[in-house]
């Protein structure tokens, strides 16, 4: 056996080696050091695991999934679960109660591999009862597997010997040069791939950086305290106009100005109507009270008069006089405090809870969160209804009780609304008006403005 025959079997069976080293390793544990911000949910998705083996193989509250800082988990292995099934589920009909994120859970994968499986837009999270989703939950390190790949290694490497033992130089100078032209080819690929991958980036930023303005428009400049909902309120357009017509960031800034296409309202026009009716009911009330005044004071004169004369004559005329300008007084008086019983403000604004409620765009979803540095769809809407002193609960079991059940047709904003059967709602958001809400969707997703178009909720809850 010549020189080259050894180092290609010595070679070849060096890699059986590591391959069955490397199989080894796989199917043993791992072990994580929580540090800070660690969830059980990041943990899955970095190691490639169900929520559930972790929480199961490290004894974790399935209720709380609550970790601390500093702790040592123990990661299973995929291998363990592939002993379960050799078989790849290419794909799956949805049913009732699925999301992405549960069957990337089930089936060992990504929310994001999903998406681009189904040719699914990179924020899509919805899917409908029915439609059929690609998954990709094939794992294949198991021992049998090992076994025979480690059987195909020996033999092949029995083959390559036997082939070098009766190869010619002229066959290795036939395999640079093959080597030689495809590390060409395939530099050329990936050539022509950064150009047409540049050329699709230029084109969807030349697209997104032209907004839409219509011939009829007009131009607003942001104030304290707005957003792009209460914007859109006050001209009678949608919040999805308002992004058409201009190129915006994650938040608004005062200043800034604003393109509103095809305004449907003026506001300085609704404020002056506003201003004008609410003028004759102050003249009312004040002429309301001038009378009153007089009335009293004309009593008041004649009950004077009446005391200067025959007691016997004038005490049941100052009587009379006494008691209608008594009832005059208490007249008017009740009528003050009616009308300023209906002038009373409610015990809080929807617009401002509206308003209030959109500041947190962005902010991340995490299962269990009730505070800004992370929200899940209950947390969210309890800290913001608590913030205008409305206890509506903790969990969405709570809070579908929280008001007066409604149909979604009758919901107004700052309404909540429910998806699932009341009783046992599993998600939540806030109103917005039209098809809008807004709500911390899922793992994986931040608190964001939503359409319900092809995600319709089951029933609204007006909080009393």
């Amino acid at each position: 056996m010549n020189n080259t025959t050894k180092k290609i079997l010595f070679g070849t069976v060096g890699a059986a080696g590591l391959f069955l080293a490397s199989s080894a390793s796989v199917n043993a544990d791992t072990t994580h050091h929580v540090v800070k911000n660690d969830t059980v949910w990041d943990l899955s998705q970095k190691y490639g695991v169900s929520i559930q083996s972790i929480e199961q193989l490290n004894k974790i509250n399935t209720d709380t999934h609550l970790i601390r800082e500093g702790q040592t988990l123990t990661i299973p292995t995929t291998g363990k679960t592939a002993a379960k099934t050799a078989t790849k589920t290419s794909q799956v009909t949805v049913k009732a109660g699925d999301t992405l994120w549960a069957l990337a859970q089930k089936y060992g994968t990504t929310v994001e591999k999903l998406r681009q499986l189904n040719g699914l837009a990179s924020d899509a999270y919805l899917i409908h009862v029915g439609d059929v989703i690609k998954v990709d939950g094939q794992v294949t390190t198991t021992t049998t597997t090992n076994a025979q790949a480690t059987s195909t290694v020996s033999s092949e490497a029995s083959q390559t010997s036997q082939a070098a033992a009766t190869a010619s130089s002229e066959a290795n100078q036939t395999g640079q040069v093959a080597a030689t032209a495809s590390s060409e080819a395939s530099q050329t690929s990936q050539t022509t791939s950064t150009a047409s991958s540049e050329a699709s980036q230029a084109a969807s930023t030349s697209q997104a950086a032209t907004p839409y303005v219509a011939a009829n428009h007009v131009t607003y400049t942001v104030q304290a305290g707005d957003s792009l909902y209460t914007i859109a309120q006050k001209y009678g357009v949608t919040v999805d106009s308002l992004r058409q017509a201009n190129t915006l960031g994650a938040t608004l800034q005062v200043g800034q100005s604003l393109t509103v296409n095809d305004p449907t309202k003026n506001p300085q026009a609704s404020v002056a109507a506003s201003q004008a009716e609410q003028t004759p009911a102050q003249t009312t009330i004040t002429s309301q009270a001038t009378q009153a005044t007089q009335t009293t004071q004309a009593a008041t004169t004649t009950n004077q008069v009446a005391q200067t004369t025959s007691q016997t004559t004038s005490q049941p005329a100052a009587q009379t006089q006494t008691s209608q300008a008594s009832q005059t007084t208490q007249t008017s008086q009740q009528t003050q405090a009616s009308q300023a019983q209906v002038a009373t403000p409610s015990s809080y604004s929807v617009s401002a809870l509206l308003s209030y409620a959109q500041t947190f765009t962005g902010v991340p979803y995490v299962l269990g969160g009730t505070t800004p540095a992370g929200f899940d769809c209950s947390g969210f809407t309890q800290y913001v209804f608590n913030h205008f002193g409305k206890n509506i609960g903790r969990t969405t079991y709570q809070q579908q009780y929280a008001g007066t059940k409604l149909a979604v047709s009758s919901a107004q904003p700052g309404d909540l609304l429910f998806w699932g059967a009341y009783g046992s709602a599993y998600h939540v958001g806030i109103y917005l008006g039209g098809s809008s809400y807004i709500a911390a969707p899922e793992p994986g997703e931040s608190v964001s403005v939503k359409s319900f178009t092809y995600y319709q909720p089951s029933f609204a809850v007006h909080v009393n």
